[in-house]
């Protein structure tokens, strides 16, 4: 299991380095001068020996690979850059922002394993029913819709027209814990959808298969009840490919929360991340990139640990 250990975290250190090649590079593709935009409002641009101190002064003024190696010293060493729209160090406006996007992924993780887990399951136990159907089309539309036109859906029917819940922004838990959860009801609910789907459609193929073996027949033989044939015998082996599933569902949550924070005025690290790319604010731009994709690579990378306890085969792969 070790040896197990040690080859995952290589292959997620070898993805990351990648990654941080990829954004920073993208970053510095980006149309426009990213100095000048930030500085257009407050400074006079027509003197161009300070549009090139304030270059100096981020670095923007050496090669590109000394660029690179800089910001990934600094980045792991804590030191984010400071934002150019803001003037604010960019790990503040992380951590300031990090519990509300925390909030909708809990609540988009609830959503999904509410609504997914046991539709699947139910559409697995009544295989070729109406119940089998209606899950069927559940997960394909969960699947299907795109988030911010299920987002442009829910604010107009329950922001709206029955006025339910507010049509956007956030309320912190500490000020009003009822306005709290109305205002991440319905981002929480449309980021946790697609997932749910997903989960749906994979819980019932899988657990098709595994009561479809020859000891789940052998069990059922024996004169087991129904409800213990699939929670002790057929659960575990059905739920080794679903745990994929969910680490996969965590990545699109991440990138779902951008789009859904933005369309619902959610002032999370998803809106920060919009905010910095219209504004050209690189600093934050390569932040919240980078922490996505450490995001994303924990994810798979504890999926893959428990996937190697649930089935030691996966274990003694070369």
């Amino acid at each position: 299991m070790r040896q197990y250990i040690i080859r995952r975290l290589i292959y997620s250190t070898i993805i990351l380095a990648l990654v941080s090649v990829m954004v920073f590079g993208m970053v510095r593709l980006l149309p426009g001068d990213p100095i000048r935009a930030a500085m257009q409002a407050n400074v006079d641009l027509t003197d161009d020996s300070i549009v090139q101190e304030v270059r100096a002064r981020y670095g923007l003024d050496r090669p590109v690979h000394v660029q690179y190696v800089m910001w990934l010293r600094d980045f792991f060493f804590g030191d984010w850059g400071i934002s150019l729209s803001s003037g604010e160090k960019v790990s503040e406006m992380f951590w300031r922002r990090l519990p509300v996007t925390l909030e909708l992924f809990v609540g988009a993780t609830f959503w999904a394993w509410l609504l997914g887990i046991p539709a699947g399951i139910l559409g697995a136990l009544k295989r070729n029913t109406y119940a089998d159907a209606t899950v069927t089309t559940f997960a394909i539309f969960g699947v299907s819709i795109p988030s911010f036109w299920e987002g442009i859906l829910f604010i107009y029917l329950f922001a709206v027209i029955l006025r339910i819940f507010p049509p956007s922004g956030f309320v912190p838990f500490s000020d009003n814990p009822i306005q709290n959860i109305l205002s991440v009801f319905m981002p929480s609910f449309v980021m946790g959808t697609h997932a749910a789907g997903t989960l749906a459609r994979y819980v019932r193929s899988s657990l098709l298969e595994v009561l479809g073996q020859d000891y789940i027949r052998t069990a059922r033989a024996k004169g087991l009840k129904e409800r213990a044939v699939v929670i002790k015998h057929a659960a575990k082996p059905a739920l080794i490919p679903v745990v994929t599933i969910i680490g996969l569902s965590w990545g699109y949550l991440v990138a779902g929360s951008f789009i859904v924070e933005f369309m619902f005025a959610i002032p999370g690290l998803g809106r920060m991340g919009v905010d910095a790319i219209f504004a050209r604010d690189f600093p934050v731009i390569q932040s919240v990139l980078i922490i996505t994709a450490l995001n994303v690579l924990a994810a798979n990378f504890f999926v893959d640990i428990l996937y190697g306890f649930l089935d030691p085969r996966v274990r003694v792969q070369k």
